[in-house]
C-alpha cells in the first residue's frame, strides 16, 4: 500500500541539488537558498569538492541567513555514492545534462531508494529510456520520477491541463489544444546546446524514426488520438491572429502533454488533439524561420554537419556558459493556449476556453531554475493526500501515485499555485 501522506519525512534532507555545480544547478541552489521556506532542509550535490564550495561561498552573498548549506561528494561512476546521496534526500533535483549520457545512474538510485525526482530534461530519447526500465518499479513503490520540468515542459504540460481541468469542470471533454509562443527572450547555455546536439547526433537513426511517433512517450496501450507525423508548420491561425513557425521544442513538449492525457485516461478527451507552434510578427518572419529550421534539422543528419555543429558549440557556447544575470533577469515568455470541447449536437459552436503561461525572466534559466525548485517544493511540502485530492490538485487528481510522471499528472494545481506565488502566469478563462 503506497503511503499517501508525507513520504520519507524522516529523512535529512528535503531537497538535494544534483549538479549544482553546472549553469543551471547553481541558479536553482541560488533560488533555492533565497526562496524555499526557512525551515526547508536543503544540500548540494556533485562530483568536485572544490566547485561546489564556490557554489555555497555565492548562495551566502545572494542569502546570507542561509549559512553553511551542505555539501555531498557522489560519482555517476560510483553507484553506492549516488544511493548514499539519494537515501538522504525526499526529493533529487537533477540539472546534470545531456541526460542521455549523464542521468541513467542517478535516475536509478532514485528509483531503488524510493527517493523521488526532478530533472530539466528535453531529451524524448531519455524519457522513453526510464520509462521503459523504470515506470513499473516507481508506480509500484508510489515513487515520483518527474522529468521535463522545466521550460521543457511545465508551460505546455500545466497549459493543456488547465484548459482539459476548467472544460471538464463544465461537463466537457477536450477535442483539441492549440498552444503558441507569442513571444520570448532568452540565451542558450552550453549545457542546453549539447542536450539538443545531442538528441539530433547522437540518437541512433532508428530511435528518430520512433521519435517521430507523437505518441512516443505514452504507454503501448494507450488509446491513440488524431495527431499525425507531421506537426504543424508554417501558416496563419485565425486562432491566435498572427503567423506561425515551426517551435524548435515542439518535439518533447507535444509528447510530453500527450503522455500526461495517456496516464490520466484519456481524461482530457477520447480523441485528444494537440499541437505547438511559435507565433511571429509577419509572413515573412515565419516563412523564414521555418525554411532555416528545416534547413538545419536536415543538414544534421550529415555527420561532416554534426562534427562542425559540436566543434562551433564547443568553441562558442561551451559547457557551464550561460546568460549573464542582467540577461535572465530581462528575459520573458508569453504562451498562449486555446482549448476546443468536443461539440454536442445540439451546439452551433464547440465551447472554447483560452489559457496565458508567461514567465518573467529568461525562459531557459531564470524560469527553468524557479520552476524546478518549486516543482522539488511541491513534492517535498505537499503531503500525498492533498496531490491526490481534486478540489487542490484539479479534476483529474487522485489517478497516479507514482511512477515516470509528468508535472501535470504528478503535481497538478498544486504545483501551479506554487508557481503563480513565485510570480508567473498561469490563467484559464472562457473564450
Amino acid at each position: 500500500m503506497v503511503n499517501t501522506t508525507q513520504r520519507n519525512a524522516d529523512r535529512p534532507y528535503d531537497v538535494i541539488v544534483w549538479g549544482a555545480t553546472g549553469f543551471t544547478g547553481a541558479l536553482v541552489a541560488e533560488y533555492l537558498a533565497k526562496s524555499a521556506p526557512q525551515d526547508v532542509k536543503f544540500a548540494i550535490a556533485g562530483r568536485n569538492k572544490e566547485k561546489l564550495a564556490s557554489v555555497t561561498e555565492r548562495m551566502s552573498k545572494v542569502a546570507p541567513n542561509r549559512k553553511n548549506i551542505p555539501v555531498i561528494i557522489a560519482n555517476i561512476d560510483d553507484q553506492a555514492s549516488l544511493d548514499r546521496m539519494v537515501s538522504q534526500a525526499r526529493v533529487v533535483i537533477s540539472t546534470a545534462g545531456p541526460f542521455m549520457q549523464h542521468g541513467h545512474e542517478l535516475v536509478e538510485a532514485c528509483v531503488n531508494n524510493k527517493t523521488d525526482y526532478i530533472d530539466s530534461t528535453g531529451e524524448p530519447p531519455f524519457v522513453r529510456a526510464i520509462i521503459d526500465k523504470h515506470h513499473d518499479k516507481a508506480a509500484a513503490d508510489g515513487t515520483m520520477i518527474v522529468p521535463g520540468c522545466g521550460f521543457d515542459s511545465i508551460p505546455s504540460d500545466m497549459g493543456a491541463f488547465m484548459l482539459a481541468d476548467h472544460l471538464a469542470k463544465k461537463g466537457k471533454k477536450t477535442a483539441s489544444v492549440k498552444m503558441t509562443v507569442d513571444d520570448m527572450k532568452g540565451i542558450a547555455s552550453g549545457g542546453t546546446v549539447a542536450s539538443l546536439l545531442g538528441v539530433l547526433t547522437e540518437t541512433p537513426y532508428k530511435d528518430q524514426w520512433k521519435m517521430m511517433d507523437p505518441y512516443y512517450l505514452c504507454p503501448a496501450d494507450a488509446k491513440r488520438g488524431p495527431d499525425s507525423v507531421v506537426p504543424p508548420v508554417f501558416h496563419y491561425s485565425r486562432d491566435f491572429g498572427k503567423w506561425q513557425s515551426y517551435f524548435v521544442m515542439e518535439m518533447t513538449n507535444t509528447r510530453i502533454v500527450r503522455r500526461s492525457n495517456a496516464l490520466f485516461g484519456n481524461a482530457y478527451g477520447p480523441n485528444f488533439a494537440y499541437s505547438e507552434t511559435q507565433g511571429q510578427s509577419n509572413l515573412l518572419t515565419a516563412s523564414a524561420v521555418t525554411v532555416a529550421g528545416g534547413a538545419i534539422a536536415s543538414a544534421l543528419v550529415l555527420p561532416p554537419v554534426q562534427w562542425a555543429a559540436k566543434w562551433a558549440a564547443n568553441k562558442f557556447v561551451p559547457a557551464g556558459s550561460g546568460p549573464t544575470k542582467e540577461q535572465i533577469e530581462t528575459g520573458y515568455f508569453k504562451c498562449r493556449a486555446i482549448g476546443e470541447a468536443v461539440k454536442e449536437p445540439n451546439e452551433q459552436t464547440a465551447v472554447k476556453a483560452v489559457a496565458h503561461i508567461n514567465g518573467i525572466q529568461d525562459p531557459g534559466y531564470g524560469e527553468t531554475s524557479k520552476m524546478l525548485a518549486e516543482s522539488a517544493l511541491t513534492l517535498a511540502l505537499v503531503d500525498r493526500k492533498t496531490l491526490a485530492s481534486p478540489a487542490s490538485a484539479g479534476a483529474f487528481a487522485g489517478k497516479i501515485t507514482g511512477g515516470v510522471l509528468t508535472a501535470s499528472t504528478a503535481m497538478g494545481y498544486s504545483l501551479i499555485n506554487r508557481l503563480r506565488a513565485a510570480g508567473m502566469t498561469f490563467d484559464v478563462a472562457d473564450l
